[in-house]
């Protein structure tokens, strides 16, 4: 039996499936190698695509993001004096661009440039980035720039966020054709942006440590240059569109993706648009009715225009990120400030907080991608689903358990205990929220608007992240979280109480919710296919393993 394939070209051509006969066993082998796993991507996808991943996914969304990012606190804390909750608010905005990922693909998809829909956007979007990296390269901030900044990392932002979304979406349509295989892609991508990822987060090692982080930026701009050329002259394997392709009817033909898609817009720009106005972080209530009420509309806009088992997905991973309240920069701040503000705090410099243990988090997401890819992109959705929601929730155990100085009674140093907490679970589970949600909705997008619908994946995401950082930023202030940096008035009292509601009782009401929305499906499973067909392969599969136990037997008897 054969199936078709897409070679790097951009063609179909006939390849041989790993579910072929008796190839399946000698198949199943390769997982455990990783350049039998490289070569079947090879055969399966085509050597162009997997060069791109190393240029957009190792260069761009791995290094210089992770490069840029490493500078965000030391700026907040030494030269804009952020409190907490600020620098929280700081981190919204910035994330603007990947709120409106929808949009981008929505008009990537509707609106080609000389007949291409990704190359010639990625070589702006890497234009616009790279400019904005120079001028943060070149600029000295102080208290009062802290818009100019912010602007900045928000351009920035629209080169990590509009690329990956224009070359997840390439990925995304080429694991929809090729289902069976699908999630191996997507490991090779994620394995790129970790490798990339860790390698840029140690290059900032130097800069963060003489306080240099100029350099940083420096060494991000290289990487962001490359993709300008490397996009614009074609390296990404993409088919022009077809002549006569029509616009107008395409939309018109998806009205309802267009309507989910700018009410997840103008939900993003009210949501940015709360950080605006300091009420929002003063009062708990307004926030909270205002957030509540941006996530009714998101929900029923999924649940009324989509397709259900797209829109139940979709729902399931908005209220995920809406009950895990995020109040991360209240933590990083008792980790992070000197005895002045937390007299009994782990005071963790900048390289040991950015650094090394977000570098061991990465390899924690290496691992989390190779647990995924050898045991659960075959296994059932909502295991991969349950586990990790379990596993959050126990992260931000360790966080509870650290703040009470019980590592410390217990004989375990800071530092260990919250390398081996939180940054080896969070970066896990990071990996087991998106993967399996991408692999779920691959399966019933529609080939015309992937982009569209990768994207709409993306901005829930992204937008129920910053509706969770609104609704903890405001909570800070509510438990009395205080952080004046200028002059050098902290107080953490309710921290703990306030990661116990945000971190672990509120995200518990998340797990029943897995098994009403999440579909009881295999990760591997193939959609394009005919119920008949894939009877069929069941069939082959289950009689292959039997053969494969009556071959076995008489050896085991032998022993």
């Amino acid at each position: 039996m054969s199936t078709v394939v897409r070679s790097d070209d951009g063609d179909y051509g006939g390849g041989t499936s790993p579910r072929d006969g008796d190839g399946l066993t000698a198949k199943r082998d390769e997982y455990g190698s990783l350049y039998g796993f490289t070569s079947r991507l090879r055969r399966v996808f085509g050597l162009q695509i997997l060069l791109f991943l190393v240029s957009s996914n190792f260069l761009v969304k791995g290094a210089a993001r992770h490069l840029v990012q490493t500078t965000f606190l030391p700026y907040a804390q030494q030269y804009l004096k952020f409190t907490a909750q600020a620098f929280q608010r700081f981190e919204v905005l910035a994330m603007f661009p990947w709120m409106i990922k929808p949009l981008v693909g929505l008009v990537t998809d509707t609106t080609p440039i000389f007949r291409y829909r990704k190359r010639y956007y990625i070589a702006f979007v890497a234009s616009v980035g790279s400019v904005a990296i120079y001028f943060l390269a070149t600029k000295d901030f102080q208290p009062e720039d802290n818009m100019e900044y912010t602007g900045l990392v928000m351009a920035v932002n629209v080169l990590f966020a509009f690329s990956d979304t224009l070359v997840g979406a390439r990925v995304f349509e080429a694991m929809s054709l090729n289902q069976h295989v699908g999630g191996d892609l997507m490991s090779w991508d994620w394995f790129m942006v970790t490798i990339g990822s860790l390698l840029g987060t140690l290059s900032a090692w130097t800069g963060l440590e003489k306080g240099n982080y100029k350099m940083i930026f420096w060494l991000a701009l290289p990487c962001a240059v490359q993709l300008i050329f490397v996009s614009g002259f074609g390296m990404m394997p993409e088919d022009p569109v077809k002549e006569g392709f029509n616009t107008h009817a395409l939309a018109q033909k998806h009205w309802n993706l267009m309507a989910v898609t700018f009410t997840v817009t103008i939900m993003s720009i009210c949501t940015v648009s709360m950080q605006l106005v300091d009420d929002f972080e003063r009062n708990f209530g307004l926030t909270f009715l205002c957030c509540t009420a941006i996530m009714l509309i998101i929900i029923s806009s999924l649940w009324i225009f989509l397709e259900k088992r797209a829109a139940c997905l979709l729902i399931f991973v908005a209220i995920e990120r809406f009950l895990c309240v995020n109040v991360k920069q209240a933590k990083a701040y008792w980790y992070t400030t000197d005895s002045t503000c937390v007299p009994n705090g782990p005071h963790f410099s900048y390289v040991f907080y950015n650094v090394i243990t977000f570098s061991f988090a990465l390899l924690a997401q290496a691992i989390g991608i190779w647990v995924f890819q050898q045991y659960f992109s075959r296994s059932k959705i909502r295991l991969v689903f349950l586990i990790n929601s379990l596993a959050k929730i126990f992260a931000k155990l360790t966080d509870v358990w650290i703040i009470l100085r019980l590592n410390v009674k217990m004989g375990i140093d800071d530092r260990s205990a919250y390398v081996l907490g939180e940054s080896v679970i969070e970066g896990i589970a990071l990996v087991m929220t998106y993967m399996p949600a991408a692999a779920v909705l691959s399966k019933v997008v529609d080939k015309e608007i992937e982009c569209t619908m990768f994207t709409l994946l993306a901005g829930i995401v992204n937008i129920g992240h910053a509706i969770s950082a609104t609704v903890g930023a405001s909570a800070m202030t509510y438990a009395g979280i205080h952080t004046d940096l200028v002059e050098g008035e902290c107080n953490f009292d309710q921290l703990i109480p306030l990661l116990v509601v945000s971190g672990v009782a509120l995200p518990l009401f998340a797990i029943p919710l897995i098994y009403l929305f999440i579909p009881d499906w295999n990760m591997h499973d193939d959609f394009n296919k005919s119920e008949i067909q894939r009877s069929v392969e069941k069939e082959a599969i289950v009689g292959a393993e039997e053969s494969s136990d009556k071959t076995a037997a008489p050896k085991a008897g032998g022993k």
